[in-house]
């Protein structure tokens, strides 16, 4: 089975952690003494899951031990969606040229520090074993209570169901996407406001099976939807309180975890 290769967009996003930390490159914030880009690159290497690591993001990444791991730095701009756009370009150009059975683009965020190997690989696996253009996952809130998270989520009313989510993306061919790239700023800039998301996307009162077909037909490609069991995946640090949370539940790394 083809490995995934995976876009991780580092581009030093200035938000309330700038403000608390005085730290304006997220991407170097650290939990316990770790910067955040290295959890993350560790997590995806440990997985077995992915080939070319591409970080899109400043030079000042260059010094993080875990960007051995790492294929391609591209600078960054300070547009979501021409992020996005760089790092697909570069493996485009480097890897899938004259190859349209390639095997697509995962993409995540430098803040997915809670992300861990099995929640990857269990998502890579979702995405190789189905046929889908784009693919999304959740997480139901229920999950959090199972493995009493205390995470403050933002949820999303899907059939009955209160849902997050995640951290992981997934695109089989970008310039089937292109006219609906937007889609990408909407699920970020809105991840914070259910109403917003759901009104933006057109999908209020609708089951996943429904979501993936309006989605489906909106871009006009396939459109795959899972719920992830992994608290992990719906998690990211973007305030001050989950930077908190990723202490308390991130062992330290002199700790053997």
């Amino acid at each position: 089975m083809k490995k995934n290769n995976l876009i991780i967009l580092a581009g030093g996003e200035k938000g309330p952690l700038s403000e608390a930390f005085g730290c304006d490159n997220k991407a170097l914030l650290p939990i316990h003494g770790k910067p955040m880009l290295d959890w993350v690159i560790e997590a995806f290497q440990k997985s077995g899951c992915i080939d070319k690591i591409v970080v899109v993001g400043s030079s000042e990444l260059d010094a993080l031990s875990s960007m051995q791991f790492v294929e391609k730095r591209i600078d960054s701009s300070s547009s979501l969606v021409r992020n996005i756009l760089r790092g697909v370009a570069y493996i485009r150009w480097k890897y899938y040229r004259h190859n349209s059975d390639h095997a697509g683009y995962v993409i995540t965020f430098c803040d997915a520090v809670f992300l861990t190997p099995e929640a990857i690989a269990d998502a890579i696996s979702n995405i190789q074993n189905g046929s889908h253009d784009l693919v999304l996952h959740y997480v139901e809130k229920e999950t959090y209570e199972t493995h009493a998270i205390s995470a403050k989520r933002t949820y999303i009313p899907i059939d009955g169901k209160q849902y997050t989510g995640t951290t992981i993306y997934f695109v089989k061919k970008f310039s089937n996407l292109l006219s609906s790239l937007h889609l990408f700023g909407d699920l970020r800039k809105n991840r914070k406001d259910p109403k917003g998301l759901l009104r933006v996307m057109g999908l209020e009162d609708c089951t996943f099976p429904q979501i993936e077909e309006r989605l489906s037909e909106r871009i006009g490609n396939n459109v795959g939807v899972y719920v992830s069991e992994f608290p992990g995946m719906g998690m990211d640090v973007d305030k001050k309180s989950d930077f908190e949370l990723a202490e308390s539940l991130l062992s330290s790394p002199e700790g053997g975890d």
